[in-house]
């Protein structure tokens, strides 16, 4: 397992994203998106300011990641957002009853600790 702290922090590919995803604000309304790995959210926390449904997930075995997601939704008044235990290479119940998505957002989701 990773160290407990990568998923509480901002990456650098997540500013770039959000600020991506706030550039086209004007596409995101209703859209269904999802994003993977997300930690602290920021790229799903702008999608949800600017009217897409976002889904957060993380991975189910990294339970302070999905704290994040959930701390992250609650400090931007998104109270309504669901946090998902999704862990890579596993098909979950959760997993298999997602309404089909339009966007699935991932940044930083590879660690090599080489």
């Amino acid at each position: 397992v990773l160290d407990s702290q990568y998923g509480t922090y901002v990456w650098p590919c997540a500013v770039v994203l959000a600020q991506y995803l706030w550039a086209h604000r004007r596409s995101l309304p209703g859209k269904r998106v999802l994003e993977i790995g997300a930690g602290v959210s920021l790229p799903g926390v702008v999608a949800a300011r600017c009217g897409a449904q976002v889904i957060l997930s993380d991975s189910e075995e990294l339970p302070q990641c999905l704290q994040s997601c959930r701390s992250s939704c609650l400090m931007n008044r998104l109270p309504h957002v669901p946090v998902l235990g999704l862990t890579w290479g596993r098909v979950s119940p959760e997993l298999l009853s997602l309404a089909p998505i339009d966007v699935i957002l991932g940044s930083d989701v590879f660690f090599d600790p080489k």
